[in-house]
Parts: C-alpha cells; structure tokens; sequence
C-alpha cells in the first residue's frame, strides 16, 4: 500500500512539472521565423527586416530631409509592389513548371528573376538620384546593408 501511495505522489509529481514546462515554454518561447521574401518577407529567401523599419534606417543612414524621405517612400513602395507582382509570377510558373516541367517555363523563371535584379538596380539608381554631394558617401553603405537584406 505504502509503494503504490508512492507511486501516485511520483505521477502526480512528473505530471505537475511536465505542465509546467510545457506551460513555461508556450509563455516564454516565441513564435518560430517565418519565410517571407523580399517583398514583405513571403518566399523562399528567408526572413527579411521589416520593410518600415529599414526604411527609417535609410532615411538616417543617408540623412535624407522630408522631401527626400517623400520620394524615397515612393520609390520602395513601388519597388516593392513590382517586386511583390513579380514574385507572384515567378511561384506561379515554379508550382507550373514542377508539375509540368519544360525548358519554356524555366526560361521564363529565370527572366523574371533577371527582371527583379534589373528593376532592383533601377531603385537603387532611383535612390542615389535623390541624393545630394554631402549624402553620395553614405549611399554605399545603404546599397550594402539593403543587398544583403536582398540576399538573405
């Protein structure tokens, strides 16, 4: 009787901490990374520093004035929608071309990636086309930092 009572108290015991280190761990373990590409961090390139939050980088790093931060809002948002619809694309025709492979839908993958590269470079020329003498000896650190955002 003494050894089941034993027992019970051990069960109760392991049950009571497995609890809570479940409970510990659902409390204080945070969500896992999501895979988001470069448009807003959907994708297959891992995840990608919030888009507001390098902007606002930027805009210190390049010391940009209002009407700067203006345009250059303007230009990520529309780098970023064109970015965003040709991402789309691109998944669309890879869930294409695994279902039905062919050399014809692998070229046109490839295009569009060529396409974003191109149209990144465009941005980033945009960019610098916003800047002032005093501002051109920051753009390349801005260029780094936002092809290895790109990158990663």
């Amino acid at each position: 009787m003494k050894k089941e009572y034993i027992y019970k108290i051990c069960i109760i015991i392991l049950f009571a901490m497995n609890l809570i280190q479940i409970g510990g761990f659902l409390i204080t373990s945070s969500r896992p990374p999501r895979f988001e590409g470069r448009e807003g961090r959907e994708g297959m390139h891992g995840p990608m520093t919030d888009k507001n939050e390098f902007q606002e980088e930027a805009a210190k790093m390049l010391k940009l004035n209002k009407e700067q931060q203006i345009k250059f809002s303007e230009y990520a948002k529309t780098h970023n929608m064109k970015i965003r619809i040709l991402q789309q694309k691109q998944r669309n025709l890879i869930g294409n071309y695994f279902n039905q492979p062919s050399d014809s839908v692998l070229n046109i993958i490839s295009n569009i990636e060529a396409q974003k590269i191109e149209f990144t470079q465009r941005h980033l020329n945009g960019v610098k086309s916003l800047l002032n003498k005093d501002q051109y000896r920051n753009f390349e650190q801005f260029k780094k930092k936002a092809v290895d955002i790109i990158l990663k």
